[in-house]
């Protein structure tokens, strides 16, 4: 049993990624990134450990890692391991077609950022967030506003599922000035790693400006350039079917076409992130002309989980005979993400 239990203690630490700092302290676990001169390790003992990279003298992990450094070409990927000197790791080039022989002997130094690629999904893979923003302030005037926003997505194999709900209220001495909110839902079929096929229904309901309801169905094409621990970056292009009714109870159904997209980037080894979503439409013929929504923020990660972000958003929605909208949202609060 003594041998059992020793025997699976070593296979769990021959398939951990091994840190030796310059004190010799040694860390295991899963590292995730080294960007901005910080490494992150996922610890199954202090979740998300970040290190200096001046601090690590030694480096191996057990899966190929995407390695950018002087000299090496881009998209490098390899495994890395101890090397002969304490300031220098070995990149070994992991076995493919494209794969060379030898290896290739790295200083730490050289080394610019290290990423680890994405596998292709068997199983179910969920993350998501809820951002909440809440204020009130009650002196000469009485002021509430209430914001809150739901993201979450789903992968597995070839498809990846999308669901997002918002919501905003914002009231003044009893009068609401902003109140609506929107439901969407999104399915993506990859034809690759890259590329892929989308098809979304979205539904906005606006209790003060016009239109009054609004759902849109759209599909089209899209892009992935890239999608990783350091943040993912994707485009596509639609044809949308809308159906709008405004306050008076008069519809107008229209054709679009449009482009939207989708950027995050983590800094700092995670422990900031920026991040902007939108799209652009323009109608074919109809009521609207033009729309855009668009939405800019930055996040602070206090722990794994819980984070502060700050946010700014915009949305115009110009109409050939009615009041074109313009509206515009700032929100800081706190995130919870998983």
């Amino acid at each position: 049993m003594l041998a059992a239990l020793l025997g699976s203690a070593w296979a769990s630490c021959a398939w951990a990624d091994t840190i030796v700092m310059t004190n010799g302290d040694r860390l295991s676990g899963e590292v995730l990134l080294m960007d901005g001169g910080t490494l992150v390790l996922k610890t199954d003992y202090a979740g998300e450990i970040r290190i200096s990279w001046d601090k690590v003298a030694q480096l191996q992990t057990n899966d190929p890692m995407l390695v950018r450094a002087k000299g090496l070409p881009a998209g490098y990927e390899a495994r890395l391991t101890s090397g002969s000197g304490p300031e220098s790791v070995a990149a070994l080039q992991p076995d493919g077609a494209t794969a060379q022989a030898g290896t290739d002997q790295v200083a730490l130094a050289d080394i610019e950022r290290i990423v680890r690629p994405n596998a292709f999904l068997r199983d179910w893979s969920f993350e998501g967030g809820v951002d909440l923003a809440m204020d009130a302030t009650h002196s000469s005037s009485s002021n509430q506003n209430w914001n809150a926003a739901l993201h979450a997505t789903a992968r597995r194999d070839w498809w990846r599922h999308g669901l997002e709900l918002d919501y905003a209220r914002k009231t003044q001495d009893g009068v609401t000035g902003t109140y609506n909110y929107n439901a969407a839902y999104m399915v993506d079929r990859f034809l690759s790693e890259k590329l892929f096929l989308r098809g979304r229904v979205r539904y906005g309901r606006d209790h003060i400006d016009d239109p009054a309801h609004r759902l849109r169905l759209a599909a089209g094409p899209g892009y992935q350039f890239w999608d990783n621990e350091l943040g993912a970056f994707s485009m596509s292009a639609f044809v949308t079917h809308t159906r709008d009714r405004y306050h008076d109870d008069s519809r107008d159904n229209f054709q679009t076409v449009g482009l939207g997209w989708n950027y995050t980037r983590f800094l700092s080894g995670k422990q900031w992130q920026i991040f902007t979503t939108g799209e652009f439409n323009r109608a074919l013929k109809g009521a609207s002309d033009y729309s855009l929504e668009a939405e800019l923020g930055l996040r602070y990660s206090v722990t794994q989980w819980m984070s502060l972000y700050a946010k700014a958003g915009y949305n115009r929605i110009t109409m050939s005979d009615r009041p074109s909208t313009n509206e515009r949202r700032y929100s800081v609060g706190l995130g919870v993400h998983w």
